[in-house]
């Protein structure tokens, strides 16, 4: 690498880049495949030694003389009078200098010294088994899991904010240029520093959709090269090992959470539908042929009570409900 991407390489794993920095040097790096390919390296095993910096399993001093070498003669150095330790490096070498470590000693010694912890014992786990669930994260970011949808993280979460997501989630992100946050579902890697957007695992698969609310999302294939960036009302999928994105016109694609309808000459079967999976009800028509029922309408708020009334005043129809399913009769 050249002097000035070994800087900003250190300046980018550091997060001391703006977010306009990173994309910059992002649609750079994605210019080159052998580029993209060391950055990904790099990024990977720079989050696991960052978590872990065991010293025992590393010489500090003789690794710190190779990188002082190597700095030393690329003319790197600003201060010539810098000592060797680890605590006075400033926030760019001590990042460059621990790339440099995590070279040295290896992919093994990372696996098998440093990363000791039991993934298990130290995670945390959310599931929303009826209907929709909240959950506040440490960060002080926001969590609405559709029901069926489960979360995992760190208990260290707040010095590495990553999400494995399982099923369907709108986040809520706190700010913290420091300190992306990371999602992880099927094949699809979302990372932002403070926005909204909702993510969807299509039936536990490998395909999924992220929907940006509020803000800018980066959105990347796992074990690839692909990435995009998404902005407000943007909608990227993840399907069959490829990434695209286009415009989301569904205006009713985040209705599970927001309980905010629109329907305009809408077939009341599919009406129907979408308050279903919002509500997570059953409605049952009956004998009530409704093939050719279309209506105009929208609802901010109400409860699935209250629709199907309007509902059913609108087309002659009586509702009734037992438990989570609803009947529509004439």
């Amino acid at each position: 690498m050249s002097r000035s991407r070994d800087k900003k390489m250190a300046r980018y794993l550091a997060g001391e880049m703006s977010m306009n920095e990173e994309i910059a040097f992002m649609s750079e790096s994605g210019k080159s495949l052998e580029q993209m390919s060391e950055l990904r390296n790099m990024e990977k095993h720079w989050k696991y030694y960052d978590q872990n910096p065991s010293r025992e399993n590393w010489n500090s001093g003789e690794a710190w003389n190779r990188f002082h070498q190597k700095l030393e003669s690329e003319g790197l150095l600003e201060d010539q009078a810098v000592k060797p330790g680890r605590d006075t490096l400033s926030p760019l070498l001590r990042i460059a200098a621990s790339i440099v470590l995590v070279l040295a000693i290896g992919i093994p010694a990372l696996y098998f010294g440093v990363i000791r912890d039991n993934a298990e014992e130290n995670t945390r786990h959310h599931l929303a088994e009826e209907g929709v669930a909240t959950v506040d994260l440490p960060d002080g970011s926001r969590v609405y899991l559709n029901k069926g949808a489960e979360i995992a993280y760190s208990k260290a979460f707040k010095n590495q904010r990553a999400v494995k997501l399982t099923g369907e989630a709108f986040f809520e992100v706190m700010s913290d240029p420091q300190n992306p946050f990371t999602v992880r579902s099927g094949e699809m890697v979302v990372s932002v520093l403070g926005t909204s957007f909702n993510v969807k695992q299509r039936d536990r698969s490998s395909n999924v959709e992220v929907y940006v609310k509020t803000g800018l999302v980066k959105v990347s294939l796992e074990k690839s090269d692909q990435f995009i960036y998404l902005e407000p009302e943007q909608f990227g999928v993840v399907e069959n090992r490829n990434l695209s994105s286009s415009v989301q016109e569904d205006p009713n694609y985040i209705s599970w959470k927001t309980k905010d309808f629109k329907f305009v000459n809408s077939a009341l079967l599919e009406v129907l539908q979408e308050l279903e999976e919002s509500y997570h009800v059953d409605i049952h028509t009956g004998d009530v042929d409704i093939s050719d029922m279309r209506i105009t309408t929208s609802y901010s708020g109400q409860s699935i009570n209250a629709i199907l009334e309007t509902i059913g005043t609108a087309f002659e129809m009586s509702i009734s409900h037992r438990d989570n399913s609803y009947f529509l009769t004439k």
